[in-house]
């Protein structure tokens, strides 16, 4: 066959599809009118088309929109990057280890209660843990959006900590799941430790590689670039094309890197979006690009610059500043990408997660019961990641601490998969039973957490800045 057969979808198809499509968004606006989340009404349609229940999306157009849905998750972690502010990032650094590692230990400590709740092995409930312990970082992100929360949390300390210690959890998350594969393939100790130290060796290596490559590649390469703007502000292949182009270059090349590495992706793509948050932070030395500040740059070469001279040097500065804040990066990221990301990329993420939950099987009494006593426990194991907040910032910041715990809640895209590893390796580490009792908790998890902190936000304001995390 030279090449893929073309025709026409069949006129059902198409109406499929595109009520699909327009009402992701309808399911969403109503979930966030009534329940300030409205992530959760994207979820219910993907339920309602998916395979879970009505079965009216093919199965190969399912895996398709899982395809273009993570596109979406890629593209709100690099925004979530980018938008981050490195000063906070520096200085929440110890708080977000310290939140990210009860947020992975407590609830793999909670989840060993499955052992006497339903008779799992010990390696059955560590599987179960480590499917929980993950934080969604995509949800995360679509709850702190600043059309959302009415400001932007992202670039607050809070926001920070929240953030870091979602990509580490993440990360960790990322982790085990290499370690569930190698077990319930039956491998031995020594092809463990191979992809353990592979895994972390790689996570390291990328931040250590983006750090050195931003401070003495690309900060010096994109301020000679804003410095010289006609060269490229006034081409019809320059300006915000030019930007975004840059963009996708760093976007896609973390992607690669990432992935052919052997780490996750989604911490491949915020670490590409700090880079360009450092490269585009003012507060950074101006003087990287050329060896002299940029005033210096348009000095005369010999003696002492004189007050006219000087006053140039001023003007000129003040012209390129005015350059960069007019257009830069983030600025062209934010004019482009935003309007297809929030009304299609991650709606359909968020509806691809709706039909990948076992929703029928679900609805069996011991199940029910079970799954819910677990999600109240998982609940409760990322809650306690707040008590850092309360210890470390005092009582003027407990709302802090409620919503930095009720925010790690939601588990989603990265819960999914580390339990349907589990359950599907060559040694199942997850019978069915406990594979739904775990989805339970996910599930649950990822309603309650979205859904809590809509409420907290609606109710407090910035007063969850409250103790100094501004």
């Amino acid at each position: 066959m030279w090449s893929f057969q073309y025709h026409e979808p069949s006129t059902t198809a198409a109406l499929i599809l595109v009520s699909f499509l327009y009402l992701l968004n309808v399911f969403g606006w109503f979930a966030q009118v009534l329940l300030s989340c409205g992530l959760l009404g994207q979820i219910f349609l993907g339920i309602i088309y998916g395979t879970p229940l009505a079965g009216l999306l093919p199965q190969s157009l399912e895996e398709s929109l899982v395809g273009i849905g993570y596109v979406g998750l890629l593209l709100i972690i690099f925004e979530g990057g980018m938008q981050s502010s490195l000063m906070h990032l520096k200085a929440t650094l110890g708080l977000s280890v310290a939140v990210a590692l009860t947020g992975i230990l407590a609830p793999m400590a909670l989840s060993f209660t499955l052992m006497p709740m339903s008779g799992a092995p010990a390696l059955h409930a560590f599987a179960a843990g480590s499917s929980l312990a993950s934080t969604s970082l995509g949800t995360v992100l679509g709850v702190l959006a600043p059309s959302v929360l009415g400001f932007d949390l992202r670039r607050t300390m809070l926001g920070a900590t929240l953030l870091s210690a979602a990509i580490m959890d993440d990360v960790a998350a990322f982790v085990i799941s290499k370690v569930l594969q190698v077990i319930g393939a039956g491998a031995g100790g020594a092809e463990l430790g191979r992809n353990i130290g592979r895994t972390l060796g790689v996570t390291l290596g990328i931040a250590f590689a983006a750090a050195v490559l931003a401070r003495w590649v690309l900060k010096p390469a994109y301020l000679w670039l804003l410095a010289r703007p006609t060269l490229w502000r006034g081409k019809s292949w320059g300006g915000t094309h030019l930007l975004i182009a840059i963009n996708a270059a760093l976007f896609t090349g973390a992607v690669a890197v990432a992935g052919y590495a052997g780490t996750s992706l989604l911490y491949g793509v915020y670490v590409s979006g700090l880079c360009i948050a450092y490269m585009c932070d003012s507060n950074v030395p101006a003087d990287m690009g050329t060896g002299l500040p940029l005033a210096e740059s348009h000095a005369p070469r010999l003696g002492h610059p004189t007050s006219e001279s000087a006053t140039t040097n001023e003007t000129s500065t003040m012209a390129v500043e005015e350059e960069a804040s007019e257009l830069s990066l983030i600025d062209a990221f934010d004019a482009t990408v935003p309007p297809v990301l929030n009304t299609l990329l991650l709606p359909i993420f968020f509806g691809s997660i709706g039909y990948s939950i076992p929703f029928i099987p679900l609805w069996r009494g011991t199940i029910i019961w079970k799954g819910i006593i677990y999600a109240v426990l998982m609940t409760a194991g990322k809650m306690v990641c707040g008590a850092w907040i309360f210890a470390l910032h005092g009582q003027k910041a407990w709302r802090a601490a409620v919503f930095l715990g009720m925010a790690m809640v939601a588990r989603g895209e990265i819960g999914l998969l580390i339990s349907q590893i589990a359950l599907h390796t060559p040694d199942p580490l997850l019978s069915d039973d406990e594979f739904l009792i775990v989805t339970w908790g996910i599930i649950l998890c990822t309603i309650v957490g979205p859904l809590a902190v809509g409420v907290l936000v609606k109710r407090w304001g910035k007063l969850v800045l409250a103790g100094g995390l501004d």
